[in-house]
């Protein structure tokens, strides 16, 4: 435009010609048609109306964009559209993030958030995106015309794309946020159980301070205790409260909760507390009755006489913390730890045999509810667990023997009740030591056993694996190697003979001994009875293949020769005796009289294809045994020659 003014009006009408025929428009005037003082009306209103049929129209009724309105309206749709993209791609990456957090705080805020993007911000974007793709529609048709140039990346397709992206991860995040946030919150509900739980302890344990408190006061005062089974009943609960806790407590460490640290602090608090509380128990009771028993022979202390439970009173207070220490492996308390809790040196030792009898008592019991193990990896974990607790047993002789060099030391007022638990102790201790070298030994047996079976059941898998996955059909024609791996097959199965029966002997064996894990060893002997069966079962069958084998394979070479020698014959008859109605007789004569010995030929190899056809019969094709090669079936046995064409033909030459 800026050259309009300094140029000539024929130049200007040129110039206007050559861009309207870029658009599309036909030149139908020339300069010096128009550049005139009065031009043809009818030919500037022809050219004029190509001129605007040539620009974009606006529907009747519709919604367009005018040609002054075009500029705003597309720098409008390049702001929506890369703003809309930039979004979505921002919350694509944002939901692609599944490294959730572990606090159900953190998680629940964490999942309503997702939740308000995804029914407040998604509808609102997905509202901006449809006027982003309606702008676009409106502005196509200046696309198309060449008005304006759509730049690569700026098409709706691609904005429908990303937003797609979006959508998915989004469905991801929820598929992996929804179970996470229910899984921590049925984690959340175990943990208040663990705190309702531990607060019911602790009432329960302030309970039994309070009790103890009133009578450590009558015993300071000489008069008789009062709430010696009631403060029994009390540890007793706490110990079940907290034998609870310790359960739901392994399955928060099991899932790794987040507070599992602050609630297993909080149960070893209360564990103390008990242990604690029974020690002071067992000390303050037994002070109050001590000027009771020195008088008397025949009755016993109190903290020997039996309580609800059926324990006594020394047993459930001290026998608990020698069951806290069985289960965590730990050694019983020292006799010097004891005594110096203790008011007096008889009474500390007296403490530290009630120690060490509590601690034989659980150890005997856990053992005799101890598992076996039903495989390899669990008997063999057994087995080294229990060599641990052996290990424990007989190192426990040294304190029983220092018990025993006590004995002597104690004090009469103390030697009767000294002497008759020390007594149980070695009863007790001497039961223990032969169960845990009778369960070693039983364990070692059981291992050696299993190992043994283990190693020729997976020997066996081996072998039936190799027969199974072998190939028996026309893409392994390898006779020889078929021969020579049923052959290998028989003799380690000779030499595993003894082997199995040794096994199956020693299983005999120990079920006779009555050996504590008769079930595993019965479940493995007769799997391995089951496997071996099979595995000579798998033999027959190989040694059936190898005669089928042997029968298809010859057949169809036999097969093939007869095909090569008949294709050659008929290839002979073809070629030498040919003859059509022109033909002169002498020649048809000398034809005939030649084709006698094609005749006898094909008579003589009459009964050799007899005898094909009748072996065909019988012939056993094996189908292919991996997955590669099976086509769905058995091949069928296809006709190998056509001898009955060439005795047609020769029939037909003698008739002629």
């Amino acid at each position: 435009m800026e050259a309009v003014g300094r140029q000539s009006n024929h130049e200007n009408l040129e110039q206007a010609f050559e861009i309207a025929e870029s658009l599309g428009v036909t030149r139908l005037l020339d300069a010096e048609d128009v550049d005139v003082p009065s031009p043809d009306e009818k030919s500037v209103i022809t050219y004029v109306s190509s001129i605007y049929d040539a620009f974009p129209k606006i529907p009747e009724g519709g919604e367009g964009i005018a040609a002054h309105e075009v500029d705003q309206r597309w720098s409008e749709y390049q702001s929506r559209f890369s703003s809309l993209l930039q979004w979505s791609r921002q919350h694509t990456a944002l939901m692609a993030k599944k490294n959730f957090p572990q606090n159900p705080v953190e998680l629940k805020a964490l999942y309503n958030e997702y939740i308000h993007f995804k029914e407040t911000e998604i509808p609102i974007k997905e509202t901006e995106k449809g006027h982003v793709e309606h702008l676009y529609k409106l502005l196509e048709v200046w696309i198309e015309f060449g008005r304006i140039k759509l730049p690569q990346g700026l098409h709706p397709n691609e904005l429908e794309e990303e937003w797609g992206k979006l959508i998915l991860e989004m469905l991801e995040r929820e598929k992996a946020l929804r179970p996470a946030v229910e899984r921590v919150e049925l984690l959340l509900q175990q943990a208040n159980k663990i705190q309702n739980t531990a607060v019911d302890c602790e009432e329960k344990l302030t309970l039994a301070k309070n009790t103890l408190q009133a009578d450590m006061s009558r015993a300071e005062s000489g008069e008789a205790v009062q709430c010696e089974g009631e403060m029994a009943c009390y540890l007793q609960d706490c110990e079940a409260l907290i034998r609870l806790i310790e359960q739901d407590l392994k399955l928060l460490r099991e899932e790794k909760y987040y507070q599992v640290d602050q609630l297993a602090f909080r149960v070893s608090c209360l564990q103390e507390e008990l242990v604690s509380l029974r020690l002071q128990c067992s000390s303050v009771y037994r002070k109050g009755n001590f000027s009771q028993a020195l008088g008397t022979t025949g009755t016993q202390p109190p903290w020997q006489r039996a309580t609800d439970g059926g324990l006594s009173l020394g047993q459930t207070l001290l026998g608990a913390v020698g069951a806290v220490g069985a289960a965590l492996l730990r050694r019983p308390m020292a006799r010097s730890q004891l005594v110096a809790m203790s008011s007096s040196e008889d009474e500390g030792s007296l403490r530290f045999i009630y120690e060490l009898l509590g601690w034989v008592e659980e150890t005997q019991e856990m053992l005799e509810g101890a598992e076996w193990g039903a495989d390899l990896p669990s008997v063999e974990n057994n087995l080294q667990e229990h060599n641990t607790i052996h290990t424990a047993v007989e190192e426990l002789l040294s304190s029983l023997q220092e018990a025993r060099s006590y004995e002597a030391k104690v004090s009469p007022n103390f030697k009767g009740s000294y002497s008759e638990t020390l007594a149980k102790l070695e009863q007790q201790y001497c039961k223990l030591l032969e169960h845990s070298s009778c369960r070693l030994q039983s364990l070692e047996s059981l291992q050696a056993f299993v190992c043994r079976c283990t190693e020729e059941l997976i020997w066996l898998n081996e072998r039936e694996e190799e027969e199974i996955s072998f190939d028996w059909s026309d893409n392994n024609t390898n006779m020889g190697a078929k021969r020579e791996m049923y052959n290998v097959m028989r003799l380690e199965l000779a030499e595993k003979q003894d082997v199995m029966r040794t096994l199956q002997e020693t299983a005999n064996h120990l079920c006779q001994e009555n050996h504590p894990a008769k079930q595993t060893v019965e479940a493995y002997s007769a799997a391995l009875q089951t496997q071996w069966q099979w595995v000579q079962q798998l033999c027959v069958c190989v040694e059936q293949h190898l005669k089928d084998n042997t029968a298809y394979f010859q057949f169809m070479s036999d097969a093939r020769d007869c095909e090569s020698y008949l294709r050659q014959l008929q290839e002979t008859i073809k070629r030498q005796y040919t003859c059509d109605k022109n033909s002169r007789l002498s020649k048809l004569e000398d034809l005939l009289q030649d084709s006698m010995e094609e005749k006898e030929q094909l008579i003589e190899y009459r009964s050799t294809v007899a005898s094909l056809m009748g072996r065909a019969k019988t012939v056993v094709q094996l189908r292919p045994r991996s997955t590669e090669g099976l086509l769905g079936g058995a091949t069928p046995i296809r006709a190998i020659c056509d001898y009955k064409q060439i005795e047609v033909r020769q029939l037909s030459l003698t008739r002629f």
